[in-house]
């Protein structure tokens, strides 16, 4: 046991010695020096849904936010797409409705199309388009994907914002569309 006890009180002086070595050369910092972070929370029931369809994330699950690549001339495309299911929906004998299995609908965006808010920044010139990646197929306010359960969405806009000055690209630029299943 000794041998045990003298390794181990070794192993913590040779390490403390290493942690007290390399704050040695560790900057001082100044007064006023600074380091800042962007957080924000925010949340809201995504999804309504129907008498007898719901729409779902992935796997029946949340619906998850997407993730944009935004460039300062104010094009940006989909870096992560949002996947959405369309499941019957109906009390399975727990006294509540939930989702249930995948169920082929078509999906359009409602009347109000998709939507762009950049902070401050302008967003005129924007041309924003959905696609479902799966098929390839854009969504519109009249048209889409025909007959599937599951469609993975991106966004983008090939058009430099046209309006507005000098951009701050440190706001966060957020695209909105309400997305519709519907039973065809």
């Amino acid at each position: 046991m000794t041998n045990k006890k003298m390794l181990l009180a070794t192993v913590l002086l040779s390490t403390l010695g290493f942690s007290a070595a390399s704050q040695a050369d560790a900057p001082v910092p100044v007064t006023a020096d600074f380091s800042s972070a962007f957080v924000q929370w925010s949340g809201f029931a995504k999804v309504i849904p129907g008498n007898d369809i719901v729409i779902t994330g992935a796997r029946s699950g949340a619906v998850e936010d997407g993730v944009l690549t935004v460039n300062g001339d104010g094009t940006f495309k989909t870096k992560t797409p949002i996947t959405l299911e369309s499941r019957l929906y109906w009390d399975q004998g727990t006294g509540t409705k939930t989702a249930g299995d995948l169920f082929a609908t078509n999906w359009t965006m409602d009347t109000d199309g998709a939507t762009a808010s950049w902070g401050a920044n302008s967003t005129a010139g924007m041309d924003i388009k959905m696609i479902d990646t799966a098929s390839g197929t854009e969504l519109t306010t009249t048209t889409g994907v025909e007959a599937a359960s599951t469609v993975i969405l991106s966004v983008n806009s090939d058009v430099p914002v046209t309006a507005g000055g000098a951009l701050n690209l440190l706001e966060p630029l957020i695209v909105q569309a309400n997305v519709l299943a519907t039973v065809g």
